[in-house]
């Protein structure tokens, strides 16, 4: 076989580009629905799964397999704490407050189709580093400690209840890395897992009993995010409705 054939036959036997699958288009706005999960000890009751909820409205720009996110809005972040006995929340002006981005990311091929992957990335809440990972500040006076939800209390407020008899308040200082994988099951839909590491720290709290502390342990078969593509004007009470099975602890 003559050496023109041999590379003939080479390259017929290479697909074309043209041959492989159209990369997705995920330009445009989004509902994202987010599990992050954790065990933690309960006194008296053990360890419990609590969960944190969260529905968000964001914007996704796209060049190619490269994508560019954007947090736009918040509406809604739900604590299931895994007892009765326990309810924490944080203020509305808080939840208002959280805006993420740019977070890059990108599309990546996989066998049967394609998967959006967001590396690691870090959300600071309360608190502002010149370096992301630099230790938490450990007192409310330290400088790059701050107010998000305007209550005139150090970091932000996280409002607990214990027995549906005891409230009070603890303020916070909080550092949560995520990354996510998901397939693209639609031009409208993507699943798939989160991973996350959280570190907080409490500056003050309205009694000592409020001193809340401690590092639970990630739990990743429970966390998982949607994807959900928006027209581009719903309310939040509209994103909400979209994943209102799923929203119930």
């Amino acid at each position: 076989m003559s050496v023109l054939l041999i590379l003939a036959f080479l390259l017929g036997s290479v697909p074309a580009k043209a041959d492989l699958p159209e990369l997705p288009s995920l330009q445009g706005t989004w509902a994202l629905y987010q599990v992050i999960a954790e065990y933690w000890e309960v006194p008296l009751l053990g360890e419990r799964l609590r969960r944190v909820l969260q529905v968000a409205r964001l914007r996704i720009e796209q060049d190619g397999e490269k994508l560019v996110l954007w947090s736009e809005e918040v509406c809604s972040m739900v604590f299931d704490m895994g007892t009765a006995l326990v309810q924490i929340s944080v203020l509305p002006e808080f939840v208002r407050s959280v805006q993420v981005g740019p977070i890059p990311a990108r599309i990546e091929r996989e066998e049967g189709g394609f998967v959006l992957v967001v590396p690691s990335y870090t959300v600071l809440n309360g608190v502002r580093l010149e370096d992301p990972l630099d230790p938490l500040p450990a007192r409310a006076e330290d400088p790059r400690v701050f107010d998000p939800d305007g209550d005139g209390k150090p970091g932000f407020t996280v409002r607990v209840r214990v027995l549906g008899l005891l409230s009070g308040e603890a303020y916070v200082v909080q550092r949560i890395r995520q990354e996510y994988r998901g397939r693209i099951l639609s031009p409208d839909l993507v699943r798939g897992e989160v991973l996350w590491q959280d570190e907080q720290v409490t500056l003050g709290a309205s009694s000592p009993f409020f001193l809340i502390s401690g590092k639970g342990r990630p739990a990743p078969d429970h966390a998982f995010f949607v994807l959900h593509r928006l027209r581009g004007g719903e309310s939040c009470a509209e994103i909400l409705e979209l994943f209102r099975e799923n929203r119930e602890p």
